[in-house]
């Protein structure tokens, strides 16, 4: 009898000692940014024992249950092992074929489960898991719950001024980490401007501004670090205005005949441009290659001198540009980059910088990121056939140390265009696209207007 009650103490302690969770009857408050499209909170917590694995069902995934269980320690103070065993994980991540690819699922009882349609979504699941982790004591609990989300559009942005303001390389790399931390998909780097050049060029090397450049290797440490992430950099090369440092570099190359007159300006009207550019376009497109997308900027050219150039009106005789209408000229630059950069097998982006009326047709495949409202208006560009970014200047803007009130901030919606400055006319029709039912500066939504063309509409957060 003895014998059989000391068998039986020693399972009953062997199976205490590898049991990794425990529930517990105590309702945790749950705060998740944004808010999640579906959840069913529980009043139970899941204890996670000092025992608690993590592991996928994905080898694959080795570097991404690294970042979690990294990122999970700086947050609790709270670091398990990533195992290969299931049986001894406490928490499962695996991408799940029968999920949408922007969708994630998390379900939390006696261990937790997470399933994602995509890497990208995994990425968005695992900082849900990092909000809802709560340290009670010597305990680490998660809610007992389960959850689905999916964000409302497929493009949520942020982007970071390195021109005029740069940056160091831990200090983008936190800016990714939050843009991750909030499920912003999208980090749009403004990396030249008329205050620097901060791109690295080995066929021009003295385009790089001295003290104010990255290398080669940190824009590919920079691609991998955000990739790991689940946030995907969009390059931005500003062209033909904002192009100062260019000038300054290789004024031979880049400047109009009057240069100290508009030293901002790139000479549209000489192929050496053309193929310069092309060139830089070329050694930065191989980097990023998880983009889709490639900026040329576009906006707020000064054109003053540039007719003045015999070189551009002998250029422009040569396009059957006419040799009176700079705009035309300037039209046909656009046109000319985007046929570019598509060649290295990106969509081109630009700012909201031409006008309307143009005889060159501005091609709808160009995404355009509406800011001033100035050069035309939203639904202008809308009835046009182009998809937009919602890069509203108030109040996404947080540059010139514009401070937002928060009322100010919640008042914006997904579908709201402002800007604080007179000169720029607001929007002067409602957009009849459906409301979210959750709202968040991070947030986009896709919609379509009656001619079935879509609107992206997101929030950019912008920084100098």
């Amino acid at each position: 009898m003895k014998t059989w009650i000391s068998i039986l103490t020693i399972l009953i302690i062997f199976a205490s000692c590898t049991e990794k969770t425990t529930l517990k009857n105590q309702k945790l408050d749950v705060q998740i940014i944004p808010t999640p499209k579906k959840m069913v909170l529980e009043e139970k917590a899941l204890v996670l024992d000092l025992n608690s694995g993590i592991t996928s069902t994905d080898k694959k995934l080795g570097p991404f249950l690294e970042l979690f269980q990294s990122e999970l320690q700086t947050l609790t103070g709270f670091g398990w092992p990533i195992v290969t065993d299931k049986d001894q994980a406490a928490i499962t991540f695996q991408i799940a074929k029968n999920q949408a690819e922007d969708e994630y699922r998390i379900a939390i009882d006696n261990s937790v489960l997470v399933n994602a349609g995509s890497f990208q979504a995994l990425a968005m699941a695992r900082t849900t898991l990092l909000q809802l982790a709560k340290v009670d004591g010597e305990e680490l609990l998660f809610p007992q719950l389960t959850l689905n989300d999916s964000p409302d559009a497929k493009y949520r942005g942020l982007l970071i001024d390195l021109a005029r303001s740069w940056h160091s390389m831990e200090t983008v790399k936190k800016l990714i980490d939050l843009a991750s931390y909030y499920k912003t998909n999208y980090i749009q780097l403004h990396f030249t401007d008329d205050q620097s050049y901060t791109l690295p060029s080995k066929k021009y090397p003295k385009l790089p501004t001295p003290g104010r450049h990255y290398s080669f290797e940190d824009l590919e440490e920079l691609e991998s670090y955000s990739q790991l992430r689940g946030v995907t950099i969009i390059p931005e090369l500003e062209m033909p205005g904002h192009a100062k440092s260019f000038i300054d570099a290789y004024p031979e190359i880049f400047g109009i005949k009057d240069v100290e007159e508009n030293p901002y300006i790139i000479n549209m009207g000489k192929e050496e441009v053309y193929s310069a550019l092309e060139e830089l376009i070329a050694e930065i497109t191989p980097i990023f290659k998880a983009s889709p997308y490639f900026h040329i900027g576009g906006d707020e050219a000064r054109f003053t001198k540039v007719m003045d150039d015999p070189e551009v009106t002998k250029y422009m005789k040569e396009n059957n540009l006419g040799n009176e209408e700079v705009h035309e000229l300037y039209r046909h630059f656009l046109v000319r980059m985007n046929e570019v950069v598509k060649k290295y097998g990106k969509q081109t982006c630009i700012w909201e910088g031409f006008a309307r009326a143009g005889n060159i047709k501005i091609p709808k495949d160009m995404i355009v990121y509406e800011f001033e409202s100035l050069y035309q208006l939203p639904n202008e560009l809308i009835e046009d056939g182009y998809t937009l970014v919602n890069a509203s200047w108030k109040p996404l803007y947080v540059v010139n140390e514009k401070k937002w009130e928060p009322k100010t901030i919640y008042d914006w919606n997904l579908w709201r265009f402002q800007n604080w400055w007179s000169r720029s006319p607001p929007p002067k029709i409602r957009f009849s696209w459906k409301k979210p039912t959750r709202s968040s500066v991070l947030k986009c939504v896709r919609g379509s207007s009656r001619k079935k063309v879509n609107l992206q509409v997101c929030a950019n957060g912008f920084r100098s």
